[in-house]
């Protein structure tokens, strides 16, 4: 095997150990503006800022987003964003 071969397959395993995205459950503590906490860390408030979500979910649809909904989180590596995918 060359080094370049080596080096590629070292890189694509260091990228596949470490994923980039992890799929959580999340509960809606305030919905204007919208704050979510995720199960996995209680103490930890996520602020509007750092959320993505569809339109549907916004505040007069029919979906809206209340709070005490429980949702699914996309949270993406290092913790700046994260995508509410659902609700639950």
């Amino acid at each position: 095997m060359r080094l370049s071969e080596a080096i590629k397959r070292l890189a694509v395993n260091a990228v596949d150990a470490a994923s980039p995205i992890d799929l959580v459950i999340g509960e809606v503590t305030m919905a204007s503006p919208l704050h979510i906490r995720l199960n996995e860390n209680s103490k930890l408030i996520i602020p509007e800022e750092l959320l993505i979500w569809p339109k549907r979910l916004n505040k007069g649809e029919d979906d809206e987003l209340k709070r005490g909904d429980s949702i699914m989180v996309l949270a993406m590596a290092g913790g700046q964003s994260f995508y509410i995918i659902d609700k639950l």
